[in-house]
């Protein structure tokens, strides 16, 4: 029998569907050959297959493949997990028996972080229909059996499968990888047809028709449900549904149609199905990614819902309450200042009033009509301006007190720990990093971390040995843009907590755009409002407020949302994260006092017991840096390829015990402070690493901009790196 030819092409750009030629094609005995004598191409041009014979110029289209394309095999790709060669073996011929097939590492794979591709040749061939349904099943058992994790997306027809390579870059001078293994298997060709993998295609089959039925008849359930309740939320829903068809949110929200057919694929998945179905007033997701996002209504992992539901999720974050306000707004304006409602609770306010008057006139002060005499508002005149020498801060050089400061960073740089730790030094009253502070009760609205909350106050709390301070945490969303949904309660809370714990010095919004509540950051109206809230609610308690926020997708360009946020804000810090994982915070904007020099800090892991599960439960705390850390972090700038291998060269000859201490003379440091290495031994190494023609040139031209950057010193005949990295230990 002619052995099958399988599409192939190097390269992910490699296509062909603007052509009219074909793809070139591999054989599965070629592939086992690659498996035994891996190529050694650079990523960008590393071979890859699909293992099917439809090799026409829109091989590549898993709409095609799935309709037209022949499979001869099933793939497995493992990225996680860390498994060793013989564990995969054992799982896949444990769920499969002894039959043929071919294991090699990925090109990313390391002795410390193995991952792996398994291919499984066909005794038949399958459809590409059922090739997608069959690597799910397959994904699954494997999970289910032994908790092998496999990239869900093989399951699409058309998916690149990337044959055994191992580029230059990953092998050492004498061109051997540097991790690399396979595994051969020959034995009987697995059957598709009649296997375990086929038993739980059928069996998901049956639930997934199942599972649509019960679906469709909760959501017509559940639609005459309010239908039948009425009210406000009801007719808001029945209004939105009425003025948009699920077809046209699946549309706005991004999903991928099927051809012309009511099947769709949402964001969320991974794999190549179109798992969403369109019934008219209702929508079905039989996606397990799906279930996971929370999207409308989720039983076990399918979920279901109408137009509003997806309209709640995609710009409400799925807050029910708050995108039945929005879309209420939107059919009946109707937005209040929050002064108009907070009037009442102002108005029986315990604390300071509002328009307390001016101090009294010193004595021998002018008999003028003057702000003495205006008792309704807080104002002085020219006459009566004194100098005021006492610094109003709440830590000092940092935060002052009664005005508003962001803070603002890219996601997980550690915002919410490093907010935390400041309010939790306002109030423990201490200083807080070699800075004096003035404290007092703070209340900490946290938006989005729930109940994580308490176990990181109990981390921090543990750290600093304070058992007692006014921190007080309210862990669940808020509306500040809508002064009437939330800003009653609200106000009506920082009453309760100033009778009880003192004056608030801080409130601490984490984040805007949850406390937005489906605004637009972007947008004047709705920032200025919700600027405008923010004030009132300044006003009313006295407080510092503290807003964290994100950065836009340009860093550069500072937090992101309209300019008329940072045009309000006292003061600005940015934090963000280097390469060494080493976090900074920077004020990028201090209107009344001299910016502090950047601090850095790091995330500190605290286990605080183990869960149901037996599995450790964990939160952070920040660690203050060193400033030797800081100004090396700081100064340090973005190296390119040739520059990052000369330096790993030096490391590495450094861990393999080459050089030693710096000695003295002209140009070098103190003795045995740095660690230093003979300029020709790291060329050496060098040359073993590069591909290019000439690599000393290239070589000395690195040395020369490393030296600028002040990355290397060289001096004497000897490199050495001139931060605390370089130190001797």
């Amino acid at each position: 029998m002619e052995p099958k030819q399988f599409v192939t092409g190097f390269g992910q750009f490699d296509t062909r569907k603007n052509t009219d030629q074909s793809y070139q094609t591999i054989t599965f005995a070629k592939i086992a050959a690659m498996a035994e004598n891996p190529a050694a191409k650079p990523k960008g041009e590393a071979q890859w297959s699909i293992l099917s014979t439809y090799i026409a110029h829109d091989a590549r289209s898993h709409d095609r493949q799935r309709s037209e394309g022949k499979f001869y095999a099933l793939a497995i790709d493992i990225d996680d997990g860390n498994l060793t060669r013989n564990r995969v073996k054992d799982c896949v011929s444990g769920l499969l028996g002894r039959v043929s097939w071919i294991i090699y590492s990925t090109s990313s794979s390391t002795k410390d972080a193995q991952k792996w591709r398994v291919l499984v040749p066909l005794k038949r061939w399958i459809t590409g229909h059922q090739y997608a349904d069959a690597q799910r099943a397959l994904f699954e058992l494997l999970y289910e059996n032994d908790g092998v994790i496999c990239d869900r997306a093989l399951a699409r027809p058309g998916q690149p499968i990337y044959l055994p390579n191992v580029p230059m870059d990953k092998r050492n001078a004498a061109a051997i990888p540097l991790f690399y293994e396979h595994d051969i298997q020959r034995g009987e060709v697995l059957d598709y047809f009649g296997s375990v993998i086929e038993k739980r295609v059928n069996l998901n089959i049956e639930n997934d028709l199942a599972a649509e039925r019960r679906a469709i008849e909760e959501a017509k359930a559940r639609a005459a449900a309010r239908a039948q309740r009425g009210g406000d939320d009801g007719s808001v829903v029945e209004e939105f549904n009425q003025r948009h068809s699920v077809e046209e949110l699946l549309d706005r929200y991004g999903y991928e149609r099927h051809g012309r057919s009511d099947q769709w694929r949402s964001r969320y998945q991974s794999s190549g199905s179109f798992a969403t179905k369109c019934f008219g007033e209702y929508w079905v997701s039989l996606s397990a990614s799906d279930a996971g996002a929370e999207i409308g209504t989720v039983k076990d992992d399918y979920c279901w819902g109408d137009a509003f539901d997806l309209f709640c999720h995609y710009e409400h974050a799925g807050d029910f309450k708050a995108a039945v306000r929005a879309y209420g707004q939107e059919v009946n304006p109707n937005n209040p200042t929050a002064a108009q409602v907070l009037k009442p609770i102002m108005g029986s306010w315990d604390g300071p009033p509002l328009n307390q008057p001016s101090e009294p006139e010193p004595e021998g002060g002018p008999t003028i009509i003057g702000a003495s005499q205006i008792k309704q508002h807080r104002v002085f005149d020219l006459a009566s301006a004194k100098p005021v020498l006492s610094s109003s801060y709440l830590v000092k050089g940092w935060l002052g007190k009664s005005q508003m400061s962001v803070v603002y960073g890219p996601s997980n740089v550690g915002k919410s720990f490093f907010c935390l730790d400041l309010a939790f030094a306002i109030a423990a009253n201490q200083e807080w990093n070699g800075c004096k502070v003035r404290g007092g009760t703070v209340l900490y609205l946290a938006t989005e971390g729930g109940n994580a909350f308490r176990n990181r106050v109990y981390a921090l709390k543990e750290a600093k040995g304070v058992d007692r301070a006014p921190l007080v945490v309210r862990p669940s969303p808020i509306d500040l843009l809508r002064a009437e949904v939330d800003m009653p309660a609200l106000a009506e809370l920082c009453k309760e907590v100033t009778q009880v714990y003192g004056k608030i010095e801080m409130i601490v919004v984490d984040t805007l755009s949850r406390a937005m509540a489906g605004g637009n950051e972007n947008g004047p109206e709705d920032m200025t409002r919700f600027i405008g809230n923010l004030d009132v609610l300044r006003d009313l308690t006295g407080a510092h407020i503290m807003v964290v926020h994100h950065s836009g997708k340009d860093t550069a360009a500072g937090a992101r949302g309209h300019s008329s946020l940072r045009a309000a804000t006292d003061t600005e810090i940015e934090l963000e994260v280097g390469d060494t994982g080493l976090r900074l915070a920077k004020t990028t904007k201090q209107r009344d006092m001299e910016p502090k020099p950047p601090l850095g800090f790091t995330l500190a892991v605290h286990e605080l017991g183990l869960d149901e599960d037996g599995d450790a439960v964990t939160t952070c705390t920040i660690e203050i840096a060193s400033d030797e850390d800081v100004a090396d972090a700081s100064s340090k700038k973005p190296l390119g390829a040739v520059q990052k291998k000369v330096i790993e060269c030096f490391n590495l000859l450094r861990s393999e015990g080459k050089g030693g201490g710096n000695p003295s003379g002209a140009g070098f440091p103190e003795p045995n402070q740095f660690w230093v290495i003979p300029y020709d031994d790291v060329l050496e190494m060098f040359k073993g690493k590069s591909t290019h023609d000439r690599p000393k040139k290239q070589f000395d031209q690195a040395i020369s901009s490393l030296e600028k950057a002040g990355e290397i010193v060289l001096n004497g005949g000897f490199l050495w790196i001139p931060k605390k990295a370089g130190r001797m230990r």
